[in-house]
């Protein structure tokens, strides 16, 4: 049986291989994050999608993992290059063809080899900057 960090580490390989079948999200997976909130793991994938569409060689790095039981914390980058379109509650961004690279935390409920939660967080403002939007 997988332990929570596992399960957690399993969600940021697969994200990073584009590998839809192997992340742990269980049918009724919840995930927040700036701007949105998603229920069911279709839903969950599809927001993991849009970040997938946007950065095609974008990846998530974990710097620091800290589990307690069935709940996990972490802290890492994202980093990739901006060549796809970005679809945002405020309308589609086109490719500005920038790098970027920057910090995210994240809070994972996890239930036996499944994932439940993520309350993802990041600042937009950084993002954004970033990507020359700002």
């Amino acid at each position: 049986m997988a332990g929570t960090g596992d399960v957690v580490k399993q969600h940021i390989e697969a994200f990073n291989a584009r590998d839809v079948a192997g992340e742990p999200w269980a049918a009724d997976a919840e995930m927040t994050a700036p701007g949105a909130s998603v229920s069911g793991r279709d839903a969950v994938l599809g927001f993991l999608g849009v970040f997938h569409e946007a950065f095609s060689d974008g990846r998530l790095v974990i710097q620091k993992l800290i589990v307690d039981g069935a709940s996990a914390a972490a802290e890492g980058r994202f980093v990739g290059t901006h060549d796809g379109v970005l679809h945002t509650p405020n309308g589609d961004v086109p490719a500005t063809g920038r790098a970027i690279d920057f910090r995210w935390a994240a809070a994972y409920e996890v239930n036996g080899e499944e994932l439940l939660s993520e309350h993802l967080y990041f600042d937009q403002q950084e993002f954004l900057t970033q990507l020359g939007l700002v």
